[in-house]
C-alpha cells in the first residue's frame, strides 16, 4: 500500500535555528536554518518532506523558499552580525543555470535590504549528474553578490572532489558520522585529518556537525575545526540565542584541548630527546665515521644494529634525494632480518621525508616525524631521521 503523500499546510511552515559556534570568538557565529512545521502533534520537522523522493522538486521547492524567505526576514530585527546557513540542493541552483540574476534567496534579501554577507549557501552533498561547470557558474553568482558558500556533508559518502574544486567553498561541512566513528576506530581520525589538510590547502574553515558528546569536541578541535555545531549545544529553536550562551562550555573545551595538545607536544620533545640519549654511544660513532660508499652501506650499518633500543623496528639509509643506500633490516622476533630489495628504492614521494631531511640537515641533529599509519604493516609508527657525513641519512622506524 502506498503512504499518502504529505505535503504541509504553507501556513504552518517555519524556520528553526541551530547555532553554529566559532572557536576563535566562542560566541554564536551563525545559525543554520532548518524547515518546522506545526501539526496535530506540534512542532515537527520537515526533513522527512524534503527526503520524499516520490514529491517533486517544484512541491520541495515551493515549501523551501517559505522558509527562507521567513528566515532572512528574521534578520531585520536580529544584531548586525547574525548570520544565516541556508540549505540548498545543487538540482534546485542549476535549475537557474539560464538566469542566474533571478535567484530567489538573492531576491528576498534585496526585499529586506539584508546584507549578502550574513547568508552562507550551503550545497548538499547529494546526487547531481548535471554540469557541474554550470552548477558552479549559478553559485559564482552567489559569492560575486556577497555571500559565502559551504558544502554539506563532506564525507558522507564518495568525496565528490569535482564540486570541492569547482565550486571553491568557503566552509567545508564535515559529516557527523564521520566524527562519530573516531570514537571507535583511529582510522576515521586520519581520514578527516585529511579533509583538515585539504582545507588548508584550499583556503577553507572546517566545520564539524553533528557534535554530541565531549569527545566529538575534543576530536574536532583536534582536527582543526573552527566551527561546532550539534545538539551538544542545541537543538534548532523557534528563536535565535544570546551570542554568548556557550562561551563558558566552549572556554572549557578549548582549556582541555590546549593542556593536552600542550603535554602531547613536550611528550613528542622528551621522545626525540630519549631517542637521542639512548642512541648517543651509537650516533657519536656515526658522526666520526669516514665517507661511506653505496656497496658498503650494509657494512656500515650492522655494527650498532644490537645496540639499538627496542622500540626501533626498521633501520636503512639514504641520501638526501630519498635513494635507498642500504638494505631494509627489520626486528623481528627479537632479531634482525636483512631485505636487500630495498636497495635503490627513492622515498622522497613520502609526506614526511624531505621536510624531515632539511629539518636534519640545517639542526644538525635527529628529527623525529610525527606519527603515521605504515602502509605495509598498517601500524602507527614514526621514523627518526639523523643526519650524517655525505648527506646521508640513517632513517629509524619506531613503534
Amino acid at each position: 500500500m502506498n503512504r499518502p503523500r504529505f505535503i504541509p499546510n504553507p501556513d504552518t511552515v517555519m524556520p528553526h535555528f541551530q547555532p553554529i559556534l566559532s572557536m576563535d570568538t566562542q560566541t554564536i557565529y551563525a545559525y543554520e536554518v532548518l524547515g518546522r512545521y506545526t501539526g496535530p502533534q506540534g512542532v515537527r520537522s520537515l526533513g522527512p518532506f524534503f527526503h520524499d523522493s516520490s514529491l517533486s522538486m517544484e512541491e520541495h521547492i515551493s515549501i523551501d523558499r517559505i522558509i527562507r524567505r521567513k528566515a532572512i526576514a528574521s534578520l531585520v530585527n536580529a544584531p548586525e552580525n547574525t548570520r544565516l546557513f541556508l540549505n540548498l540542493k545543487p538540482n534546485w541552483i542549476y535549475h537557474f543555470r539560464q538566469r542566474p540574476e533571478q535567484l530567489p534567496t538573492l531576491r528576498f534579501l534585496r526585499e529586506h535590504n539584508i546584507d549578502p554577507s550574513r547568508i552562507t549557501i550551503e550545497i548538499t552533498e547529494d546526487s547531481f549528474f548535471d554540469d557541474i561547470e554550470e552548477l558552479a557558474r549559478v553559485t559564482r553568482t552567489y559569492r560575486e553578490a556577497g555571500c559565502q558558500i559551504a558544502i554539506d556533508d563532506v564525507g558522507s559518502g564518495f568525496v565528490n572532489f569535482d564540486r570541492i574544486a569547482y565550486i571553491k567553498p568557503n566552509i567545508l561541512k564535515l559529516d557527523l558520522e564521520l566524527v562519530k566513528k573516531c570514537g571507535r576506530e583511529s582510522f576515521f581520525q586520519e581520514i578527516l585529518r585529511s579533509f583538515a589538510v585539504m582545507a588548508e590547502k584550499i583556503g577553507a574553515f572546517l566545520l564539524f556537525e553533528g557534535i554530541e558528546t565531549r569527545e566529538e569536541v575534543q576530536i574536532a578541535l583536534s582536527l582543526g575545526a573552527r566551527y561546532l555545531q550539534g545538539y551538544f549545544f542545541s537543538p534548532p529553536q523557534a528563536a535565535m540565542q544570546n551570542p554568548d550562551a556557550f562561551r563558558p562550555i566552549l572556554e572549557r573545551q578549548i582549556q582541555q584541548f590546549v593542556d593536552h595538545a600542550l603535554w602531547q607536544q613536550h611528550a613528542d620533545l622528551r621522545a626525540a630527546e630519549e631517542l637521542r640519549d639512548s642512541l648517543l654511544t651509537c650516533l657519536h660513532r656515526l658522526s666520526d665515521c669516514d665517507a661511506i660508499t653505496p656497496g658498503a652501506a650494509d657494512a656500515f650499518v650492522h655494527p650498532f644494529l644490537e645496540l639499538l633500543p627496542k622500540m626501533v623496528i626498521r633501520v636503512f639509509l639514504c641520501d638526501e634525494r630519498g635513494y635507498q643506500w642500504s638494505s631494509n633490516f627489520t626486528r623481528q622476533n627479537g632479531h634482525w632480518k636483512q631485505d636487500s630489495d630495498f636497495i635503490g628504492r627513492n622515498w622522497a614521494w613520502r609526506p614526511y621525508f624531505l621536510s624531515n631531511i632539511v629539518k636534519a640537515t640545517h639542526q644538525e641533529a635527529g628529527k623525529l616525524s610525527a606519527i603515521y599509519t605504515d602502509a605495509h604493516t598498517g601500524k602507527k609508527m614514526r621514523t627518526y631521521i639523523y643526519p650524517l657525513p655525505g648527506n646521508l641519512f640513517l632513517c629509524l622506524d619506531l613503534t
